[in-house]
């Protein structure tokens, strides 16, 4: 009995060596070189330190800087997109639904100023107002309202 435990012990100890080392990852080498600009590196770090400074109460955000304007189709004619920061706020937690549309604004304005208290230390935009360009939807992909200009407004005014 003491002798196929030895052996199954021996047996075991020889396979282990020929596996890889548990834990111990390889990064393909092909991803660690890809350049990326530094603002899109900025804008997930904001997001992601939005996320978890409001684990329970915050809302989907993205955030796309637009070098060309291609954004602008998502806002009424007018709305220039061009090397702005296009912030898309997604109602996911029901904040938006059935408020009157000066409660609305409210919110639209609590809601981007505390976002932007995220992205602005990262030195990505100078001024909100003039730097920024925000859309606010519903679950469902609706929009409610955005912001151009530093001014909020309701979609379809």
């Amino acid at each position: 009995m003491r002798g196929k435990e030895l052996l199954a012990a021996l047996l075991l100890g020889a396979g282990l060596c020929f596996m890889p080392t548990l834990g111990h990852g390889e990064v393909k080498e092909e991803l660690l070189y890809i350049p990326t600009p530094l603002i899109h590196f900025f804008l997930s770090q904001a997001r992601i330190d939005y996320i978890m400074q409001n684990p329970t109460i915050f809302l989907d955000i993205q955030f796309f800087y637009d070098p060309g304007g291609k954004f602008e189709e998502f806002f009424p004619e007018g709305i220039d997109t061009k090397d702005k920061i296009f912030v898309s706020v997604e109602d996911n937690r029901d904040v938006f639904s059935r408020r009157s549309r000066k409660t609305l604004l409210k919110i639209f304005k609590k809601a981007l100023e505390s976002i932007y208290s995220f992205v602005e230390p990262w030195s990505v935009t100078t001024d909100m107002d003039t730097d920024i360009v925000a859309q606010f939807c519903t679950k469902d992909g609706t929009p409610l309202g955005y912001f151009y200009q530093g001014k909020y407004h309701l979609w379809g005014e």
